[in-house]
Formats: structure tokens, sequence, C-alpha cells
């Protein structure tokens, strides 16, 4: 069965939005009287749950530190969103290949509307999973089984692409294919020990992988 649906994280597969997370979750540590984070040390986190950073940087309520980032959010992540590099080209050459492609990401639904919109990419994508739609986010494959299911898709047909060891993993657990793209935010040891099907360094990288992929299976089919 040929490959026809991708799936793809968001931040650090598609675009960056570091440093509006950077300032988010600062706004949050200094309304609860901490100290700003250095922006070396939050980015590491971002692609995973917020409360989990939370629970590592401070003792501090993280359902508190998370009501008070969502404040900020709701303007500075979106804001400071910017495509990743030959992106928008990729997805589009995908698109007009006839892939369904679709969105799963631990951002909660009004950030990923705004950030489609922001770029453009209404037409793009078929589907999208956001945090705030499943009851357990990535690495659970939860977000993944969904996101199949909107596509209208099986996971023998469907791909994975992601940029942590949270993507991979939910992709295995479906299971399906997986494809880690190496982080702008680092981590690249915590993904390549789960030896994901493939690992590329940037988007592009993506289509000959996929066109070798169809290739094989049109001729096993044959």
């Amino acid at each position: 069965m040929p490959i026809n649906s991708l799936i793809f994280d968001l931040d650090g597969t598609l675009i960056d939005s570091s440093d509006g997370v950077v300032e988010a979750v600062n706004y949050a540590f200094n309304q609860m009287g901490i100290a700003s984070c250095p922006p070396e040390v939050i980015k590491p986190y971002i692609g995973y749950p917020l409360k989990e950073m939370f629970a590592d940087l401070t003792p501090v309520s993280a359902d508190l530190l998370y009501d008070h980032f969502q404040v900020r959010a709701r303007t500075s992540v979106v804001d400071s969103s910017v495509m990743l590099e030959r992106v928008d080209p990729t997805l589009r050459e995908l698109r007009e290949r006839g892939y369904k492609m679709a969105i799963a990401t631990t951002k909660i639904g009004v950030h990923v509307d705004a950030i489609i919109r922001k770029f453009g990419w209404e037409d793009l994508f078929d589907a999208a999973v956001a945090g705030n739609d499943v009851s357990r986010v990535k690495p659970h494959p939860e977000s993944i089984h969904l996101a199949i299911a909107r596509l209208g898709a099986t996971p023998d047909e469907s791909m994975v692409i992601g940029d942590t060891e949270n993507d991979v993993l939910a992709a295995q657990g479906v299971p399906t294919r997986a494809v880690a793209l190496l982080s702008l935010y680092g981590g690249h040891d915590r993904v390549t020990k789960l030896n994901p099907d493939f690992i590329i360094s940037a988007l592009p990288e993506l289509i000959p992988i996929l066109d070798r992929l169809n290739a094989v299976r049109t001729s096993a089919v044959r």
C-alpha cells in the first residue's frame, strides 16, 4: 500500500516559535515571583508538554504556571512564529503530488489555527490535532491515531515527521513510519537512539524518501 498521508509535528519541524515561547514562560515565572530563565534552558523543552518543563524547572505549581503562560502566549507564540527554511515550497510540492497532510502537535488549537492562517496554509492541511484535542499528548500515540483517522487513512499508508523523541515514540506506538528531522533545539542523540525509520536534516529530504518507498511498493504490487 503506497504512503499517501503525512502527519507533521509543528515546532522544530515546520516552524520556530521559540522566542515567543521563551517570552511566555518567563512571563509565567515572573507572575509567580520566579526569576527569568535563559533561552538556552527553555528552548530544549519546546515540543514537549509545558507542564513537564515547569515541573523540571521549579517546585511551583505547574498548573498555575501553565495558566499564566497561556495569557502571554495568546499573542507571543503566533507573533514570533517563523517558517523554517524551505518548508513552504516542500509542503506545496507534496500537496501538488496528492499527499494528504495533517499537523499533530502539543500546541493548543487556537495557536495552531492562528499559525496556519498566518502562513496561508489553509489549503495545505486536511486536518490538525492540537494538544487540547486529546487526553494524552505525545509520546502517547493518541494524537497520531486521531490524525490518521481525520485524514481517512490507515497506519500502513501514513508517515509521521517530527523533531523530538516524542514524535518518534508516538509513531512507533501506532505503529506507523517515523521520520526524525534533526531539531534546531538539539536532542539529536535522544532521537537517533530510538532508530526511527529515517533521519533527515531538512524537510526537502522527505520527498526522495517518499519517492523511493512508493516506487518500491508499486513494483512489489506488480
